[in-house]
């Protein structure tokens, strides 16, 4: 076995182990997931969410929303 599979097992018997101890409450860990997860949402998606909509885009959308536009 290499140094990285000792790693590997070593953390996974040692979650297996505080699991049990910690049924009621948050871990840190889980915390620190959390925190992984939406730091790489934000630097996935940030750049793309900050970027002007398409004037095509609001024209479609004030044209749904004024009344005058409507056809019948």
């Amino acid at each position: 076995m290499t140094r990285k599979d000792d790693d590997m097992d070593a953390q996974v018997n040692n979650k297996a182990e505080r699991s049990e101890e910690r049924k009621d409450r948050p871990s840190k860990s889980s915390a620190h997931t959390k925190a992984l997860i939406t730091r790489n949402l934000k630097l996935a998606y940030g750049e793309v969410a900050s970027e002007p909509i398409p004037k095509a885009m609001l024209d479609l959308l004030n044209a749904m929303d004024d009344p005058s536009e409507k056809k019948s």
